[in-house]
């Protein structure tokens, strides 16, 4: 049976995952206040409250703003309320400073991830989703890139426990899913997403950088592990 999948988040991540995934799995977004999008409600998707959602998934897609400091990711643990407690949860969020650096946690010494994994004890948290545009997701399969022949390669972090889930919900939007390691890898995963955005955000990141635009990709080629479908 599908994994039941509760985007928490229905911004322009939170909406392109839950079309992507919705074509294989039941798809429930959470969001604080449901009145504010009756378009999706139009839609015939199902939006609920954030704990509503949670209570009937298998997995949670964390799609919400990241927040750059310890205080406000455990903020962001903590709304998800009791119902994450035993859930699979993969966090699609970036912890970018303020504009024009928008620098991600170098100074911190630890990851959004792992501060959220540490938030969540009795939740598997996995870091997915981060390292790329709504752009991409949306073309998973590699239809705007011609030059890699296929579907793109997506890599997560987070330990190997329950990570068939995260794989399920990783390939139902498209990718090859990767899994680089345990959680603390989302450290390089949020580092490769500040570079990712500095390249396709004018004004963004450190002078001199260079703009690529958004409809680019790191693919992975040659003799890496390859996930079982």
């Amino acid at each position: 049976m599908p994994a039941k999948v509760a985007v928490i988040g229905a911004g322009q991540v939170g909406k392109t995952l839950g079309g992507k995934i919705a074509r294989t799995n039941p798809v429930v977004y959470g969001v604080r206040d449901v009145s504010k999008y009756a378009d999706l409600a139009a839609a015939n998707q199902t939006v609920k409250p954030v704990a509503e959602a949670i209570k009937d998934s298998d997995v949670v897609i964390l799609t919400v703003p990241g927040a750059h400091d310890d205080a406000g990711i455990k903020s962001i643990a903590k709304s998800l309320g009791p119902e994450v407690k035993g859930k699979v949860l993969l966090d699609a969020c970036n912890p970018l400073g303020a504009w024009p650096g928008l620098e991600s946690r170098w100074t911190a010494g630890t990851s959004f991830g792992e501060v959220l994994a540490a938030e969540l004890p009795d939740t598997v948290v996995y870091k997915a989703f981060n390292t790329v545009p709504v752009e991409i997701m949306a073309a998973a399969d590699g239809s705007s890139i011609p030059e890699v022949g296929g579907p793109l390669t997506l890599l997560y972090a987070g330990g190997p426990e329950r990570h068939e889930l995260a794989e399920e919900v990783i390939r139902a939007v498209g990718f090859v899913p990767v899994r680089v390691g345990p959680i603390r890898y989302a450290r390089n995963l949020e580092s490769i997403a500040e570079m990712y955005v500095h390249l396709s955000v004018p004004g963004a990141g450190l002078p001199g950088v260079a703009h690529w635009g958004r409809e680019w990709h790191l693919q992975l080629v040659g003799d890496y592990p390859k996930p079982n479908k």
